[in-house]
């Protein structure tokens, strides 16, 4: 039987990408002057996440009729893969440049030439849906398009809103329910994903799309209550290998499992699959993101050597265009936990290279640095951390803790010492441990506030010193009387008497009683030390 456009069209919107490929080959073979063939060819790549692909389909459909708009749009698409904004506008420019009033279809295509994964510019996408809307705003297309990438924002509200607008329009668009259900997922509300999907199977048993979805809901509701992971995670792995049934378990529907899989979590089947697949596909340019798959996974489990290998072959061997900085935080977890702290930074800087505005890649370069004692990098990153607004306490309590060490192990030893140096080095933590202190009423940031004060200034001419210990003690003390009580652990013990026994020689020239009752206090956790004892019969014969 002879295959249209639509059936291959509705063979893309079912998942079944294998029979599409087919179907667009036959098309652009037997009506290869048809430029509409290629375009919807190269879009199906493009949602595949092959942008290579896309552009020889796009090529050949310009080539077979140079004034058809859309393939415009596609190249234009790929130049936004690889990062060139000016090529990707020239080629919408040349798309839209012999538009008709009122034509409106290349507005919606070139917003959706800013959804794709590769490609993602939420923002721009509407400005161009926006332009379609004059003219296209009964068109169900549109609005399935701003749906998508209103739910690609997580801005749910809006997104069943177009879903709900599109299907007022074409009221058998099964993709749309699936989406819909997408949605309840994402706002974790399961039961109501569950009816809506299974509202859809009741519809088409046979729309793969619908059991893809209930397996990730099923995942999702399975991580959000792990008491319901029995009943739950059987059910997840039924309806994805329906899925994979309805899809011909085609190379396409199985490298989609491996994505379902990494978005689930689910490390050990993922490490799994993944090997499968690519003993079989491997050698596929198409599926070159599966070396991600497995290395992430051979990172998560434990598998560092296995981790580092495919990691490193997928980063030497692919399009730089195409990598992510997770690519490089995954390879350098697999090198510190081989304690290659030097190869794990490396790895993480390149990460931070790619993408700076990422907060959690800063914060796991300073975390190496720390582990690896190279106290003043670690500081410098975590600086860096507390300049962003969603800076914690805890990332302004490491700057404080780096610039300590940086100070006690590396600037105090150096010789001859920098003046300048320490100074700079000891405001910075004292100012990271005083906003600690004060504004979470953390014990241990006064504890290292008192210990920074005394470096600034042994005399603690301010008594900053001792009233930082002052609060350390109170804190700590009240963890004894609080609901319900926690114990003093050993350290807690050990830091007390230093704190008594700081603020007891604080006061030894100055108020003999009140130093009497810290050295006390000291004494009484700690019977056997002799300073201590020293402390007191100098007090007592004075």
């Amino acid at each position: 039987m002879a295959q249209s456009l639509q059936d291959a069209r509705k063979a893309v919107t079912a998942e079944q990408f294998q029979k599409a490929k087919s179907i667009f080959n036959n098309l652009i073979t037997t009506q290869a002057t048809n430029a509409e063939n290629y375009y919807y060819f190269g879009d199906l790549y493009l949602q595949l996440n092959n942008p290579d692909s896309a552009k020889i389909i796009f090529n050949k459909g310009i080539a077979a009729n140079p004034k058809f708009s859309l393939n415009y749009i596609g190249l234009g698409a790929t130049d936004l893969f690889a990062k060139n904004v000016s090529a990707a506008l020239a080629n919408f420019a040349k798309a839209t440049a012999d538009m008709k009033k009122k034509d409106y279809k290349e507005f919606i295509y070139i917003g959706k030439a800013y959804t794709y994964e590769g490609s993602q510019d939420l923002d721009k996408a509407f400005e161009w849906f926006n332009k379609a809307k004059e003219n296209g705003e009964k068109d169900p297309e549109l609005h399935i398009a701003m749906a998508n990438a209103y739910k690609a924002q997580k801005k749910n509200s809006e997104a069943a809103d177009a879903y709900r607008a599109a299907k007022g329009y074409q009221a058998d668009l099964l993709i749309v329910d699936v989406n819909v259900g997408e949605i309840w997922t994402q706002a974790y509300n399961f039961e109501l994903a569950e009816t809506t999907l299974n509202g859809v199977i009741q519809k088409d048993a046979n729309f793969g799309p619908a059991y893809r979805a209930l397996a990730e809901n099923y995942y999702r509701w399975a991580s959000q209550f792990p008491a319901k992971r029995p009943e739950l995670l059987p059910k997840a792995k039924d309806m994805y290998s329906k899925y994979l049934d309805l899809t011909d378990r085609s190379s396409d529907s199985r490298y989609r499992y491996l994505i379902f899989l990494l978005n689930a979590t689910d490390w050990a089947t993922l490490e799994k699959e993944a090997k499968s697949f690519i003993s079989q596909y491997g050698t596929n340019p198409e599926y070159k993101l599966a070396e991600r798959f497995l290395g992430y996974a051979a990172a998560e489990n434990g598998n560092s050597d296995l981790a580092i290998e495919t990691l490193s072959k997928f980063q030497n061997s692919v399009d730089k265009s195409r990598l992510i900085a997770t690519d490089y935080v995954f390879l350098g977890r697999a090198y510190q936990s081989k304690k290659q702290d030097s190869l794990a930074i490396g790895s993480y800087l390149k990460a931070y290279e790619l993408d700076t505005t990422n907060s959690e890649v800063l914060g796991i370069i300073a975390k190496a640095y720390f582990v690896a004692k190279k106290y003043g990098k670690a500081a410098e990153f975590y600086e860096k951390i507390s300049k962003r607004p969603n800076a914690s306490f805890t990332d302004w309590f490491y700057l404080g803790y780096s610039n300590y060490f940086y100070y006690a192990i590396e600037l105090a030893n150096k010789q001859p010492q920098d003046a300048v140096q320490i100074k700079k080095t000891l405001l910075v933590a004292d100012s990271a441990f005083t906003y600690v202190a004060e504004k979470a009423k953390n014990a241990d940031a006064y504890l290292y506030l008192a210990r920074v004060e005394y470096y600034l200034d042994p005399t603690d001419t301010e008594q900053k010193g001792v009233k930082a210990y002052d609060k350390y003690i109170e804190l700590t003390l009240a963890k004894q009387t609080a609901t319900p009580p926690v114990a003093l652990t050993e350290r807690d013990k050990t830091n007390l008497v230093e704190a008594y026994s700081y603020n007891g020689g604080y006061y030894i020239t100055k108020d003999k009683a009140k130093a009497k009752e810290y050295f006390d206090k000291a004494l009484a956790i700690d019977p056997g030390n002799a300073k201590i004892q020293d402390a007191l019969k100098a007090l007592k014969a004075s």
